[in-house]
């Protein structure tokens, strides 16, 4: 009586994949997972998490590289990079050491953090065009980003500002940084 039909229920969205690494596991090496990984014991090495990185209390991550698209630290991060495409929080007790790229840093009272922050611009999300559309203005973009114009500041491979002189407005464009935000998707 109460049943639907199926073309009426509508239909649930996969679950989240969900990684938990227990307190007293050990992983050693690059490790890289989607969806949730939430870790209670030890990761050493690279991590890299295209959804939500939770460091709990009794976590600790030591990693030269770390991504994800967000990073929640309650227990210890040591990291020589870390790169979130959305927010890094770190509570009350936790810490993270490392220079952090983000959308947005949260360090609550009582936590700590040691190291330097740069704040990114969060990517877009993608437009809808007709195909034909969307190579011409893909390829106005490219032409326009690739022709500096005289007297502009770019940002050079060190992250140093470099003035852009007319010798370069001929054709030769300045060393992108290493770390690009198209590197983070």
């Amino acid at each position: 009586m109460f049943r639907r039909r199926k073309d009426e229920a509508g239909t649930k969205p996969p679950p989240e994949p969900f990684t938990y690494i227990h307190r007293g596991t050990v992983l050693t090496g690059d490790v890289q997972a989607q969806g949730r990984v939430r870790v209670h014991g030890t990761v050493r090495g690279d991590l890299r998490v295209a959804g939500v990185l939770e460091v709990a209390q009794s976590g600790l991550v030591e990693a030269r590289n770390l991504e994800a698209d967000e990073i929640k630290v309650i227990g210890k991060v040591v990291a020589k990079q870390v790169v979130a495409r959305g927010k890094v929080e770190v509570w009350k007790g936790g810490e993270l050491v490392g220079d952090v790229r983000a959308v947005a840093l949260d360090i609550e009272d009582g936590a700590r953090f040691t190291g330097r922050s740069e704040m990114i611009t969060p990517v877009p999300a993608a437009v809808t065009e007709a195909p034909e559309d969307a190579a011409e203005t893909r390829a106005d973009h490219e032409t326009a980003a690739a022709a500096p114009v005289a007297g502009e500041v770019r940002t050079g491979g060190a992250g140093q500002p470099t003035p852009v002189d007319h010798a370069s407005v001929r054709g030769v464009a300045p060393a992108p940084d290493p770390v690009t935000e198209a590197d983070l998707l």
